[in-house]
């Protein structure tokens, strides 16, 4: 005889439900008119959510560091504006939360201040996380210094960090770094000659000369 699956009786098959309530029983807690009132308010919860805690939104200090030329905080923050595309969204005691373009990084290495970079991951900002904390906005075009570690005297070079290009060096090795380099006025004579504005960290830039101009 041909063996197969056993048929469920009526009885059988109520058995299978013994011990639950009799009655008008909903098996979906959706309201049984979808368009009543309340029946979306946890979506749009949700989606409020996802707007206010995006990717591209930084906190930064309060405090920035005002470079030659901005008198004020205020007067920074709506050259920052302008020049990076950020939309300030909210202001505390000691930091401000702001929404970057796309792309925008702030980095916290192991140690030392949080890197604040661009899309293409040049370094464009510093900042610390204590509450005194002030935000450093970096120029484009910058006189470092050179160190050589078989001597120990140091040199001095001109740099732009938009590519990394070196742009000219000092001739001199000296055991006087920083500013009391010998070299120092000459090299800062050479970028201001090229540069007349590179003291103004907003200045130069691709991204910040095509916004401002827009």
């Amino acid at each position: 005889m041909k063996k197969g699956k056993t048929k469920l009786t009526r009885h059988d098959a109520e058995r299978l439900f013994e011990g639950l309530p009799d009655g008008n029983v909903r098996v979906s807690s959706r309201p049984e008119n979808p368009f009543e009132a309340g029946a979306f308010d946890a979506v749009e919860r949700a989606d409020d959510e996802t707007k206010l805690w995006k990717d591209n939104l930084i906190t930064l200090p309060v405090a920035i560091e005002l470079p030659a030329g901005y008198e004020s905080v205020s007067r920074m923050r709506e050259a920052i504006a302008r020049a990076w595309r950020v939309k300030w969204v909210r202001e505390g005691k000691d930091e401000v939360v702001a929404e970057f373009p796309e792309g925008w990084t702030a980095v916290r290495p192991e140690s030392g201040p949080i890197e604040l970079r661009d899309p293409s991951g040049v370094l464009r900002a510093l900042y610390g996380w204590a509450k005194n904390a002030e935000l450093r906005i970096l120029p484009r075009y910058l006189v470092e210094p050179q160190a050589n570690s078989s001597n120990g005297l140091g040199s001095l070079l001109v740099r732009d960090r938009g590519n990394g290009q070196i742009l000219e060096r000092s001739s001199t090795w000296s055991a006087q770094t920083g500013t009391n380099h010998p070299d120092w006025t000459k090299l800062s004579a050479w970028l201001n000659l090229r540069y007349p504005q590179n003291h103004d960290p907003l200045r130069y830039w691709e991204d910040c000369e095509e916004n401002v101009q827009n």
